[in-house]
């Protein structure tokens, strides 16, 4: 076989290496989707999407009660951490909006049960909610439409959370 140049290889075979090349390529357009939020992911501090042992809840949000108050798979929510102004006050109407903008009815929500206070005096469930990728806990404190609920937050699991104490837990 005369005249036939031998090109160096690494000892993988063409097909094989466009298969790996494809395989790289995707994984670098997954993680480039991801990083930008294309494709959201809520970050948690699990890959599970919830934290600790206590319910982890995947549904859909039925209404918004108030501006700290949604139901979710027919159980009544409370935003863990967030102060919002009591109907009837100045600002409830504006941050029964932005709950409701955030995780209007039909959304798909994921709640996670606070661990160490499950309810609260009026039994419904402690928790923190994301709603299209976002924490909506802390997306309306920094909206300005609530505040944290700084007494709660020794009594909370998400208490010293980096977003907790960014906006006010110590």
């Amino acid at each position: 076989m005369r005249g036939r140049r031998k090109i160096p290889s690494i000892g993988l075979r063409s097909g094989k290496k466009k298969i790996i090349y494809l395989i790289l390529s995707l994984l670098l357009t997954i993680g480039y989707a991801v990083r930008r939020n294309v494709i959201p992911i809520p970050r948690t501090s699990d890959s599970s999407g919830c934290s600790g042992t206590a319910a982890c809840i995947s549904g859909f949000v039925e209404r918004v009660i108030d501006g700290d108050t949604l139901e979710v798979g027919g159980q009544r929510i409370r935003l863990v951490l967030v102060n919002a102004p009591e109907r009837g006050t100045r600002g409830a109407p504006e941050a029964t909006e932005f709950l409701r903008e955030m995780c209007p009815a039909g959304a798909a929500a994921l709640v996670d049960q606070d661990d160490l206070q499950l309810t609260d005096d009026y039994g419904r469930m402690l928790a923190v909610v994301w709603c299209n990728g976002k924490r909506v806990n802390e997306e309306i404190i920094r909206a300005g439409r609530a505040k944290i609920y700084g007494r709660f937050c020794r009594k909370s699991e998400f208490g010293m959370e980096p977003w907790a104490i960014a906006l006010g837990c110590e």
